[in-house]
């Protein structure tokens, strides 16, 4: 009952607002009579609603005392992610059995993520550090005035916020990680799961880290994993051989530096990208070898030939087709991509390996399950837009778009409670769909 207060003061923006409401004897009488229909229904063996509403002195003191820490986090994250992921099997999502391949995976089999920074609430001061005595370094700060270095800034400030850089530029604040799936219609997202980025550059090491969750709990019921360029050739390859699951995530744009060190080509586009070898194709047809040379460039396969002044230029482009996956004894997984080459002397299939062989291998960078323009990643990737959604509509239940709460555990709170509120949406649009259709099977059974 005291997360129910909180959620509502997250939408209303006001807990004021919702303490006043819920005063309101008819309307606290609609709310117990929900919540008992919901212990019915759930099988919930709880005592009913008191005869008050809670206040924000409850919801204060279960935060401050028992959510915002390590353990109370952990007991927030460990009851949410499976309640989610089976209202996701609920309204058909995320199903083991369901259809769809790992080859031609499914949306409905798909899982999206992205990061966000929420900025602070309160501007923070101007820090500075000096050498102590025994030469270690201390913080000191700024004082607004006088300038001098002090060991109190003075007033209330958000010590966790940290300077991150994003597409966007730089930004001060917490940043979070949450992964979704969506069913198609209105109200049809279902958040999985949320986290901290706990430094800067940490967002694709968290999110990575959450899938360990919700692997977990979902297993096979997740063909695909969707991100934006956060995620490079180091977290695909730790995706796809920890979790046995296929990424969709933007190529990235190479630097001058990046590029002096490889292999040039240019790209479809234009643009100039680093060429990957995979090795020489090879087949035998009528006792005639035939050797072509592979390559991977901006994620795809390429066949690669020399022009006539000797420079590498892309002739084709193999199809993929089909995609295999296999686990070892250690638990770890192994795929294998089908790829169909072209031959005056007939056509051929060759399979490739997409993992890393040693550490920094470019490899799972370069060749992509899905790479930019290939029919699958056209049809799934449109999915990523809908977590930047996500973050839109939290931002808009706070207050001139700042932390309405100090500390990186209470924003991830506040994170779960829009959590909270967007599955009960989710759940609701699909029992009143639920609902809709049985009332059609009802007229069109009843006679005239």
């Amino acid at each position: 009952m005291t997360l129910l207060f909180a959620v509502l003061g997250r939408v209303a923006r006001s807990t004021v607002r919702v303490e006043t409401d819920l005063m309101e004897p008819d309307m606290w009488l609609f709310v117990t009579h929900e919540i008992n229909q919901t212990l019915r229904r759930e099988g919930l063996e709880l005592p009913p609603p008191g005869r008050k509403p809670p206040g924000w002195h409850h919801w204060r003191r279960l935060r401050d005392d028992h959510l915002s820490t390590d353990e109370g986090i952990a007991t927030l994250q460990r009851l949410h992610l499976p309640r989610a992921v089976a209202l996701a099997r609920e309204v058909g999502l995320l199903d083991p059995n369901g259809p769809s391949s790992l080859t031609h995976p499914s949306h409905l089999r798909a899982i999206y993520g992205d990061g966000t920074i929420v900025r602070p609430m309160y501007r923070p001061p101007k820090k500075a550090e000096v050498s102590a005595d025994d030469g270690t370094k201390v913080t000191k700060f700024v004082h607004p005035v006088t300038g001098e270095l002090v060991d109190d800034p003075g007033r209330r400030y958000d010590a966790d916020v940290a300077l991150h850089h994003g597409h966007a530029g730089p930004a001060l604040g917490h940043g979070y990680v949450a992964w979704h799936t969506r069913a198609p219609g209105p109200y049809g997202r279902v958040m999985l799961h949320m986290g901290h980025i706990d430094h800067p550059g940490g967002e694709a090491g968290a999110a990575v880290d959450l899938l360990r969750d919700i692997y977990r709990e979902a297993g096979a019921g997740v063909q695909v994993v969707i991100y934006d360029g956060a995620f490079r050739g180091v977290h695909i390859d730790q995706v796809m051989r920890r979790y046995g699951w296929l990424t969709i995530s933007k190529q990235p744009t190479y630097s001058n530096d990046e590029l002096a060190t490889a292999s040039i080509v240019r790209g479809p586009d234009g643009r100039r990208v680093p060429s990957i070898p995979l090795g020489i194709a090879t087949h035998t047809v009528g006792g005639t070898e035939c050797h072509h040379t592979l390559a991977a460039i901006n994620g795809a396969v390429a066949q690669i030939d020399l022009d006539d002044t000797g420079d590498p230029v892309i002739v084709a482009t193999p199809a993929r087709t089909s995609v295999k996956r296999a686990r070892s004894g250690g638990g770890t997984y192994r795929f294998n991509l089908g790829y169909r080459i072209h031959c005056p002397l007939g056509d051929f299939d060759t399979w490739l390996n997409p993992h890393a062989k040693t550490e920094g291998d470019p490899r799972p960078e370069a060749l992509r399950a899905f790479p930019e323009g290939d029919a699958d990643t056209l049809r799934l990737r449109g999915l990523r837009s809908d977590a930047e959604s996500v973050h839109s509509h939290y931002k808009r239940t706070l207050i001139v778009d700042r932390a309405m709460s100090l500390g990186w555990r209470r924003g991830l709170i506040d994170y779960y409670l829009f959590a909270l509120y967007n599955n009960a949406l989710a759940e609701e649009a699909w029992r009143a769909a639920q609902r809709r259709e049985n009332n059609v099977r009802v007229l069109r059974r009843t006679p005239g």
